[in-house]
């Protein structure tokens, strides 16, 4: 049992730049929610990052859209981008431990993170993300 437990602990192969996605994907704070979607289903992702003048100033997730637009019963072709985005972006270093970007993102209550190096945006890692994360530390498969 011992030997198992120290397979699991951390290594570097559980840092944040392992699991996170790669490919940032944003859009405009004056995009309407429905272009946000589009491009959301268009990317596969739960999240895009809000951009204005070059810089990240937010976060649009399904949720805002959800929760923000369609509960509340607002035409989303009419509401931008920038009225129902999380901001400031919630970001933590990539060579931080998986286990750090978990309890992080509990604590905060969110399910997206900006990961960053060098105070510049690199990814973004999501709880689906740990899918990936934990197959490979708990399986027996990577023994």
């Amino acid at each position: 049992m011992s030997e198992e437990l120290n397979e699991r602990r951390s290594d570097i192969r559980d840092e944040v730049k392992f699991y996170m996605t790669k490919d940032i994907v944003s859009v405009s704070n004056k995009a309407s929610a429905t272009e946000a979607a589009q491009t959301m289903l268009d990317t596969g992702r739960g999240s895009l990052l809000v951009e204005r003048d070059g810089e990240y100033v937010g976060i649009v997730t399904e949720g805002d859209l959800s929760k923000r637009v369609i509960a509340e019963i607002k035409k989303p072709i009419e509401v931008q981008v920038e009225s129902i985005m999380s901001h400031p972006v919630v970001s933590i270093e990539s060579n931080k431990l998986m286990v750090a970007a978990f309890l992080t993102m509990e604590q905060i209550g969110i399910r997206h993170i900006a990961v960053r190096e060098n105070d510049k945006i690199v990814g973004m890692l999501s709880i689906r993300n740990f899918s990936a994360y934990y197959v490979r530390k708990f399986s027996k498969r990577y023994k």
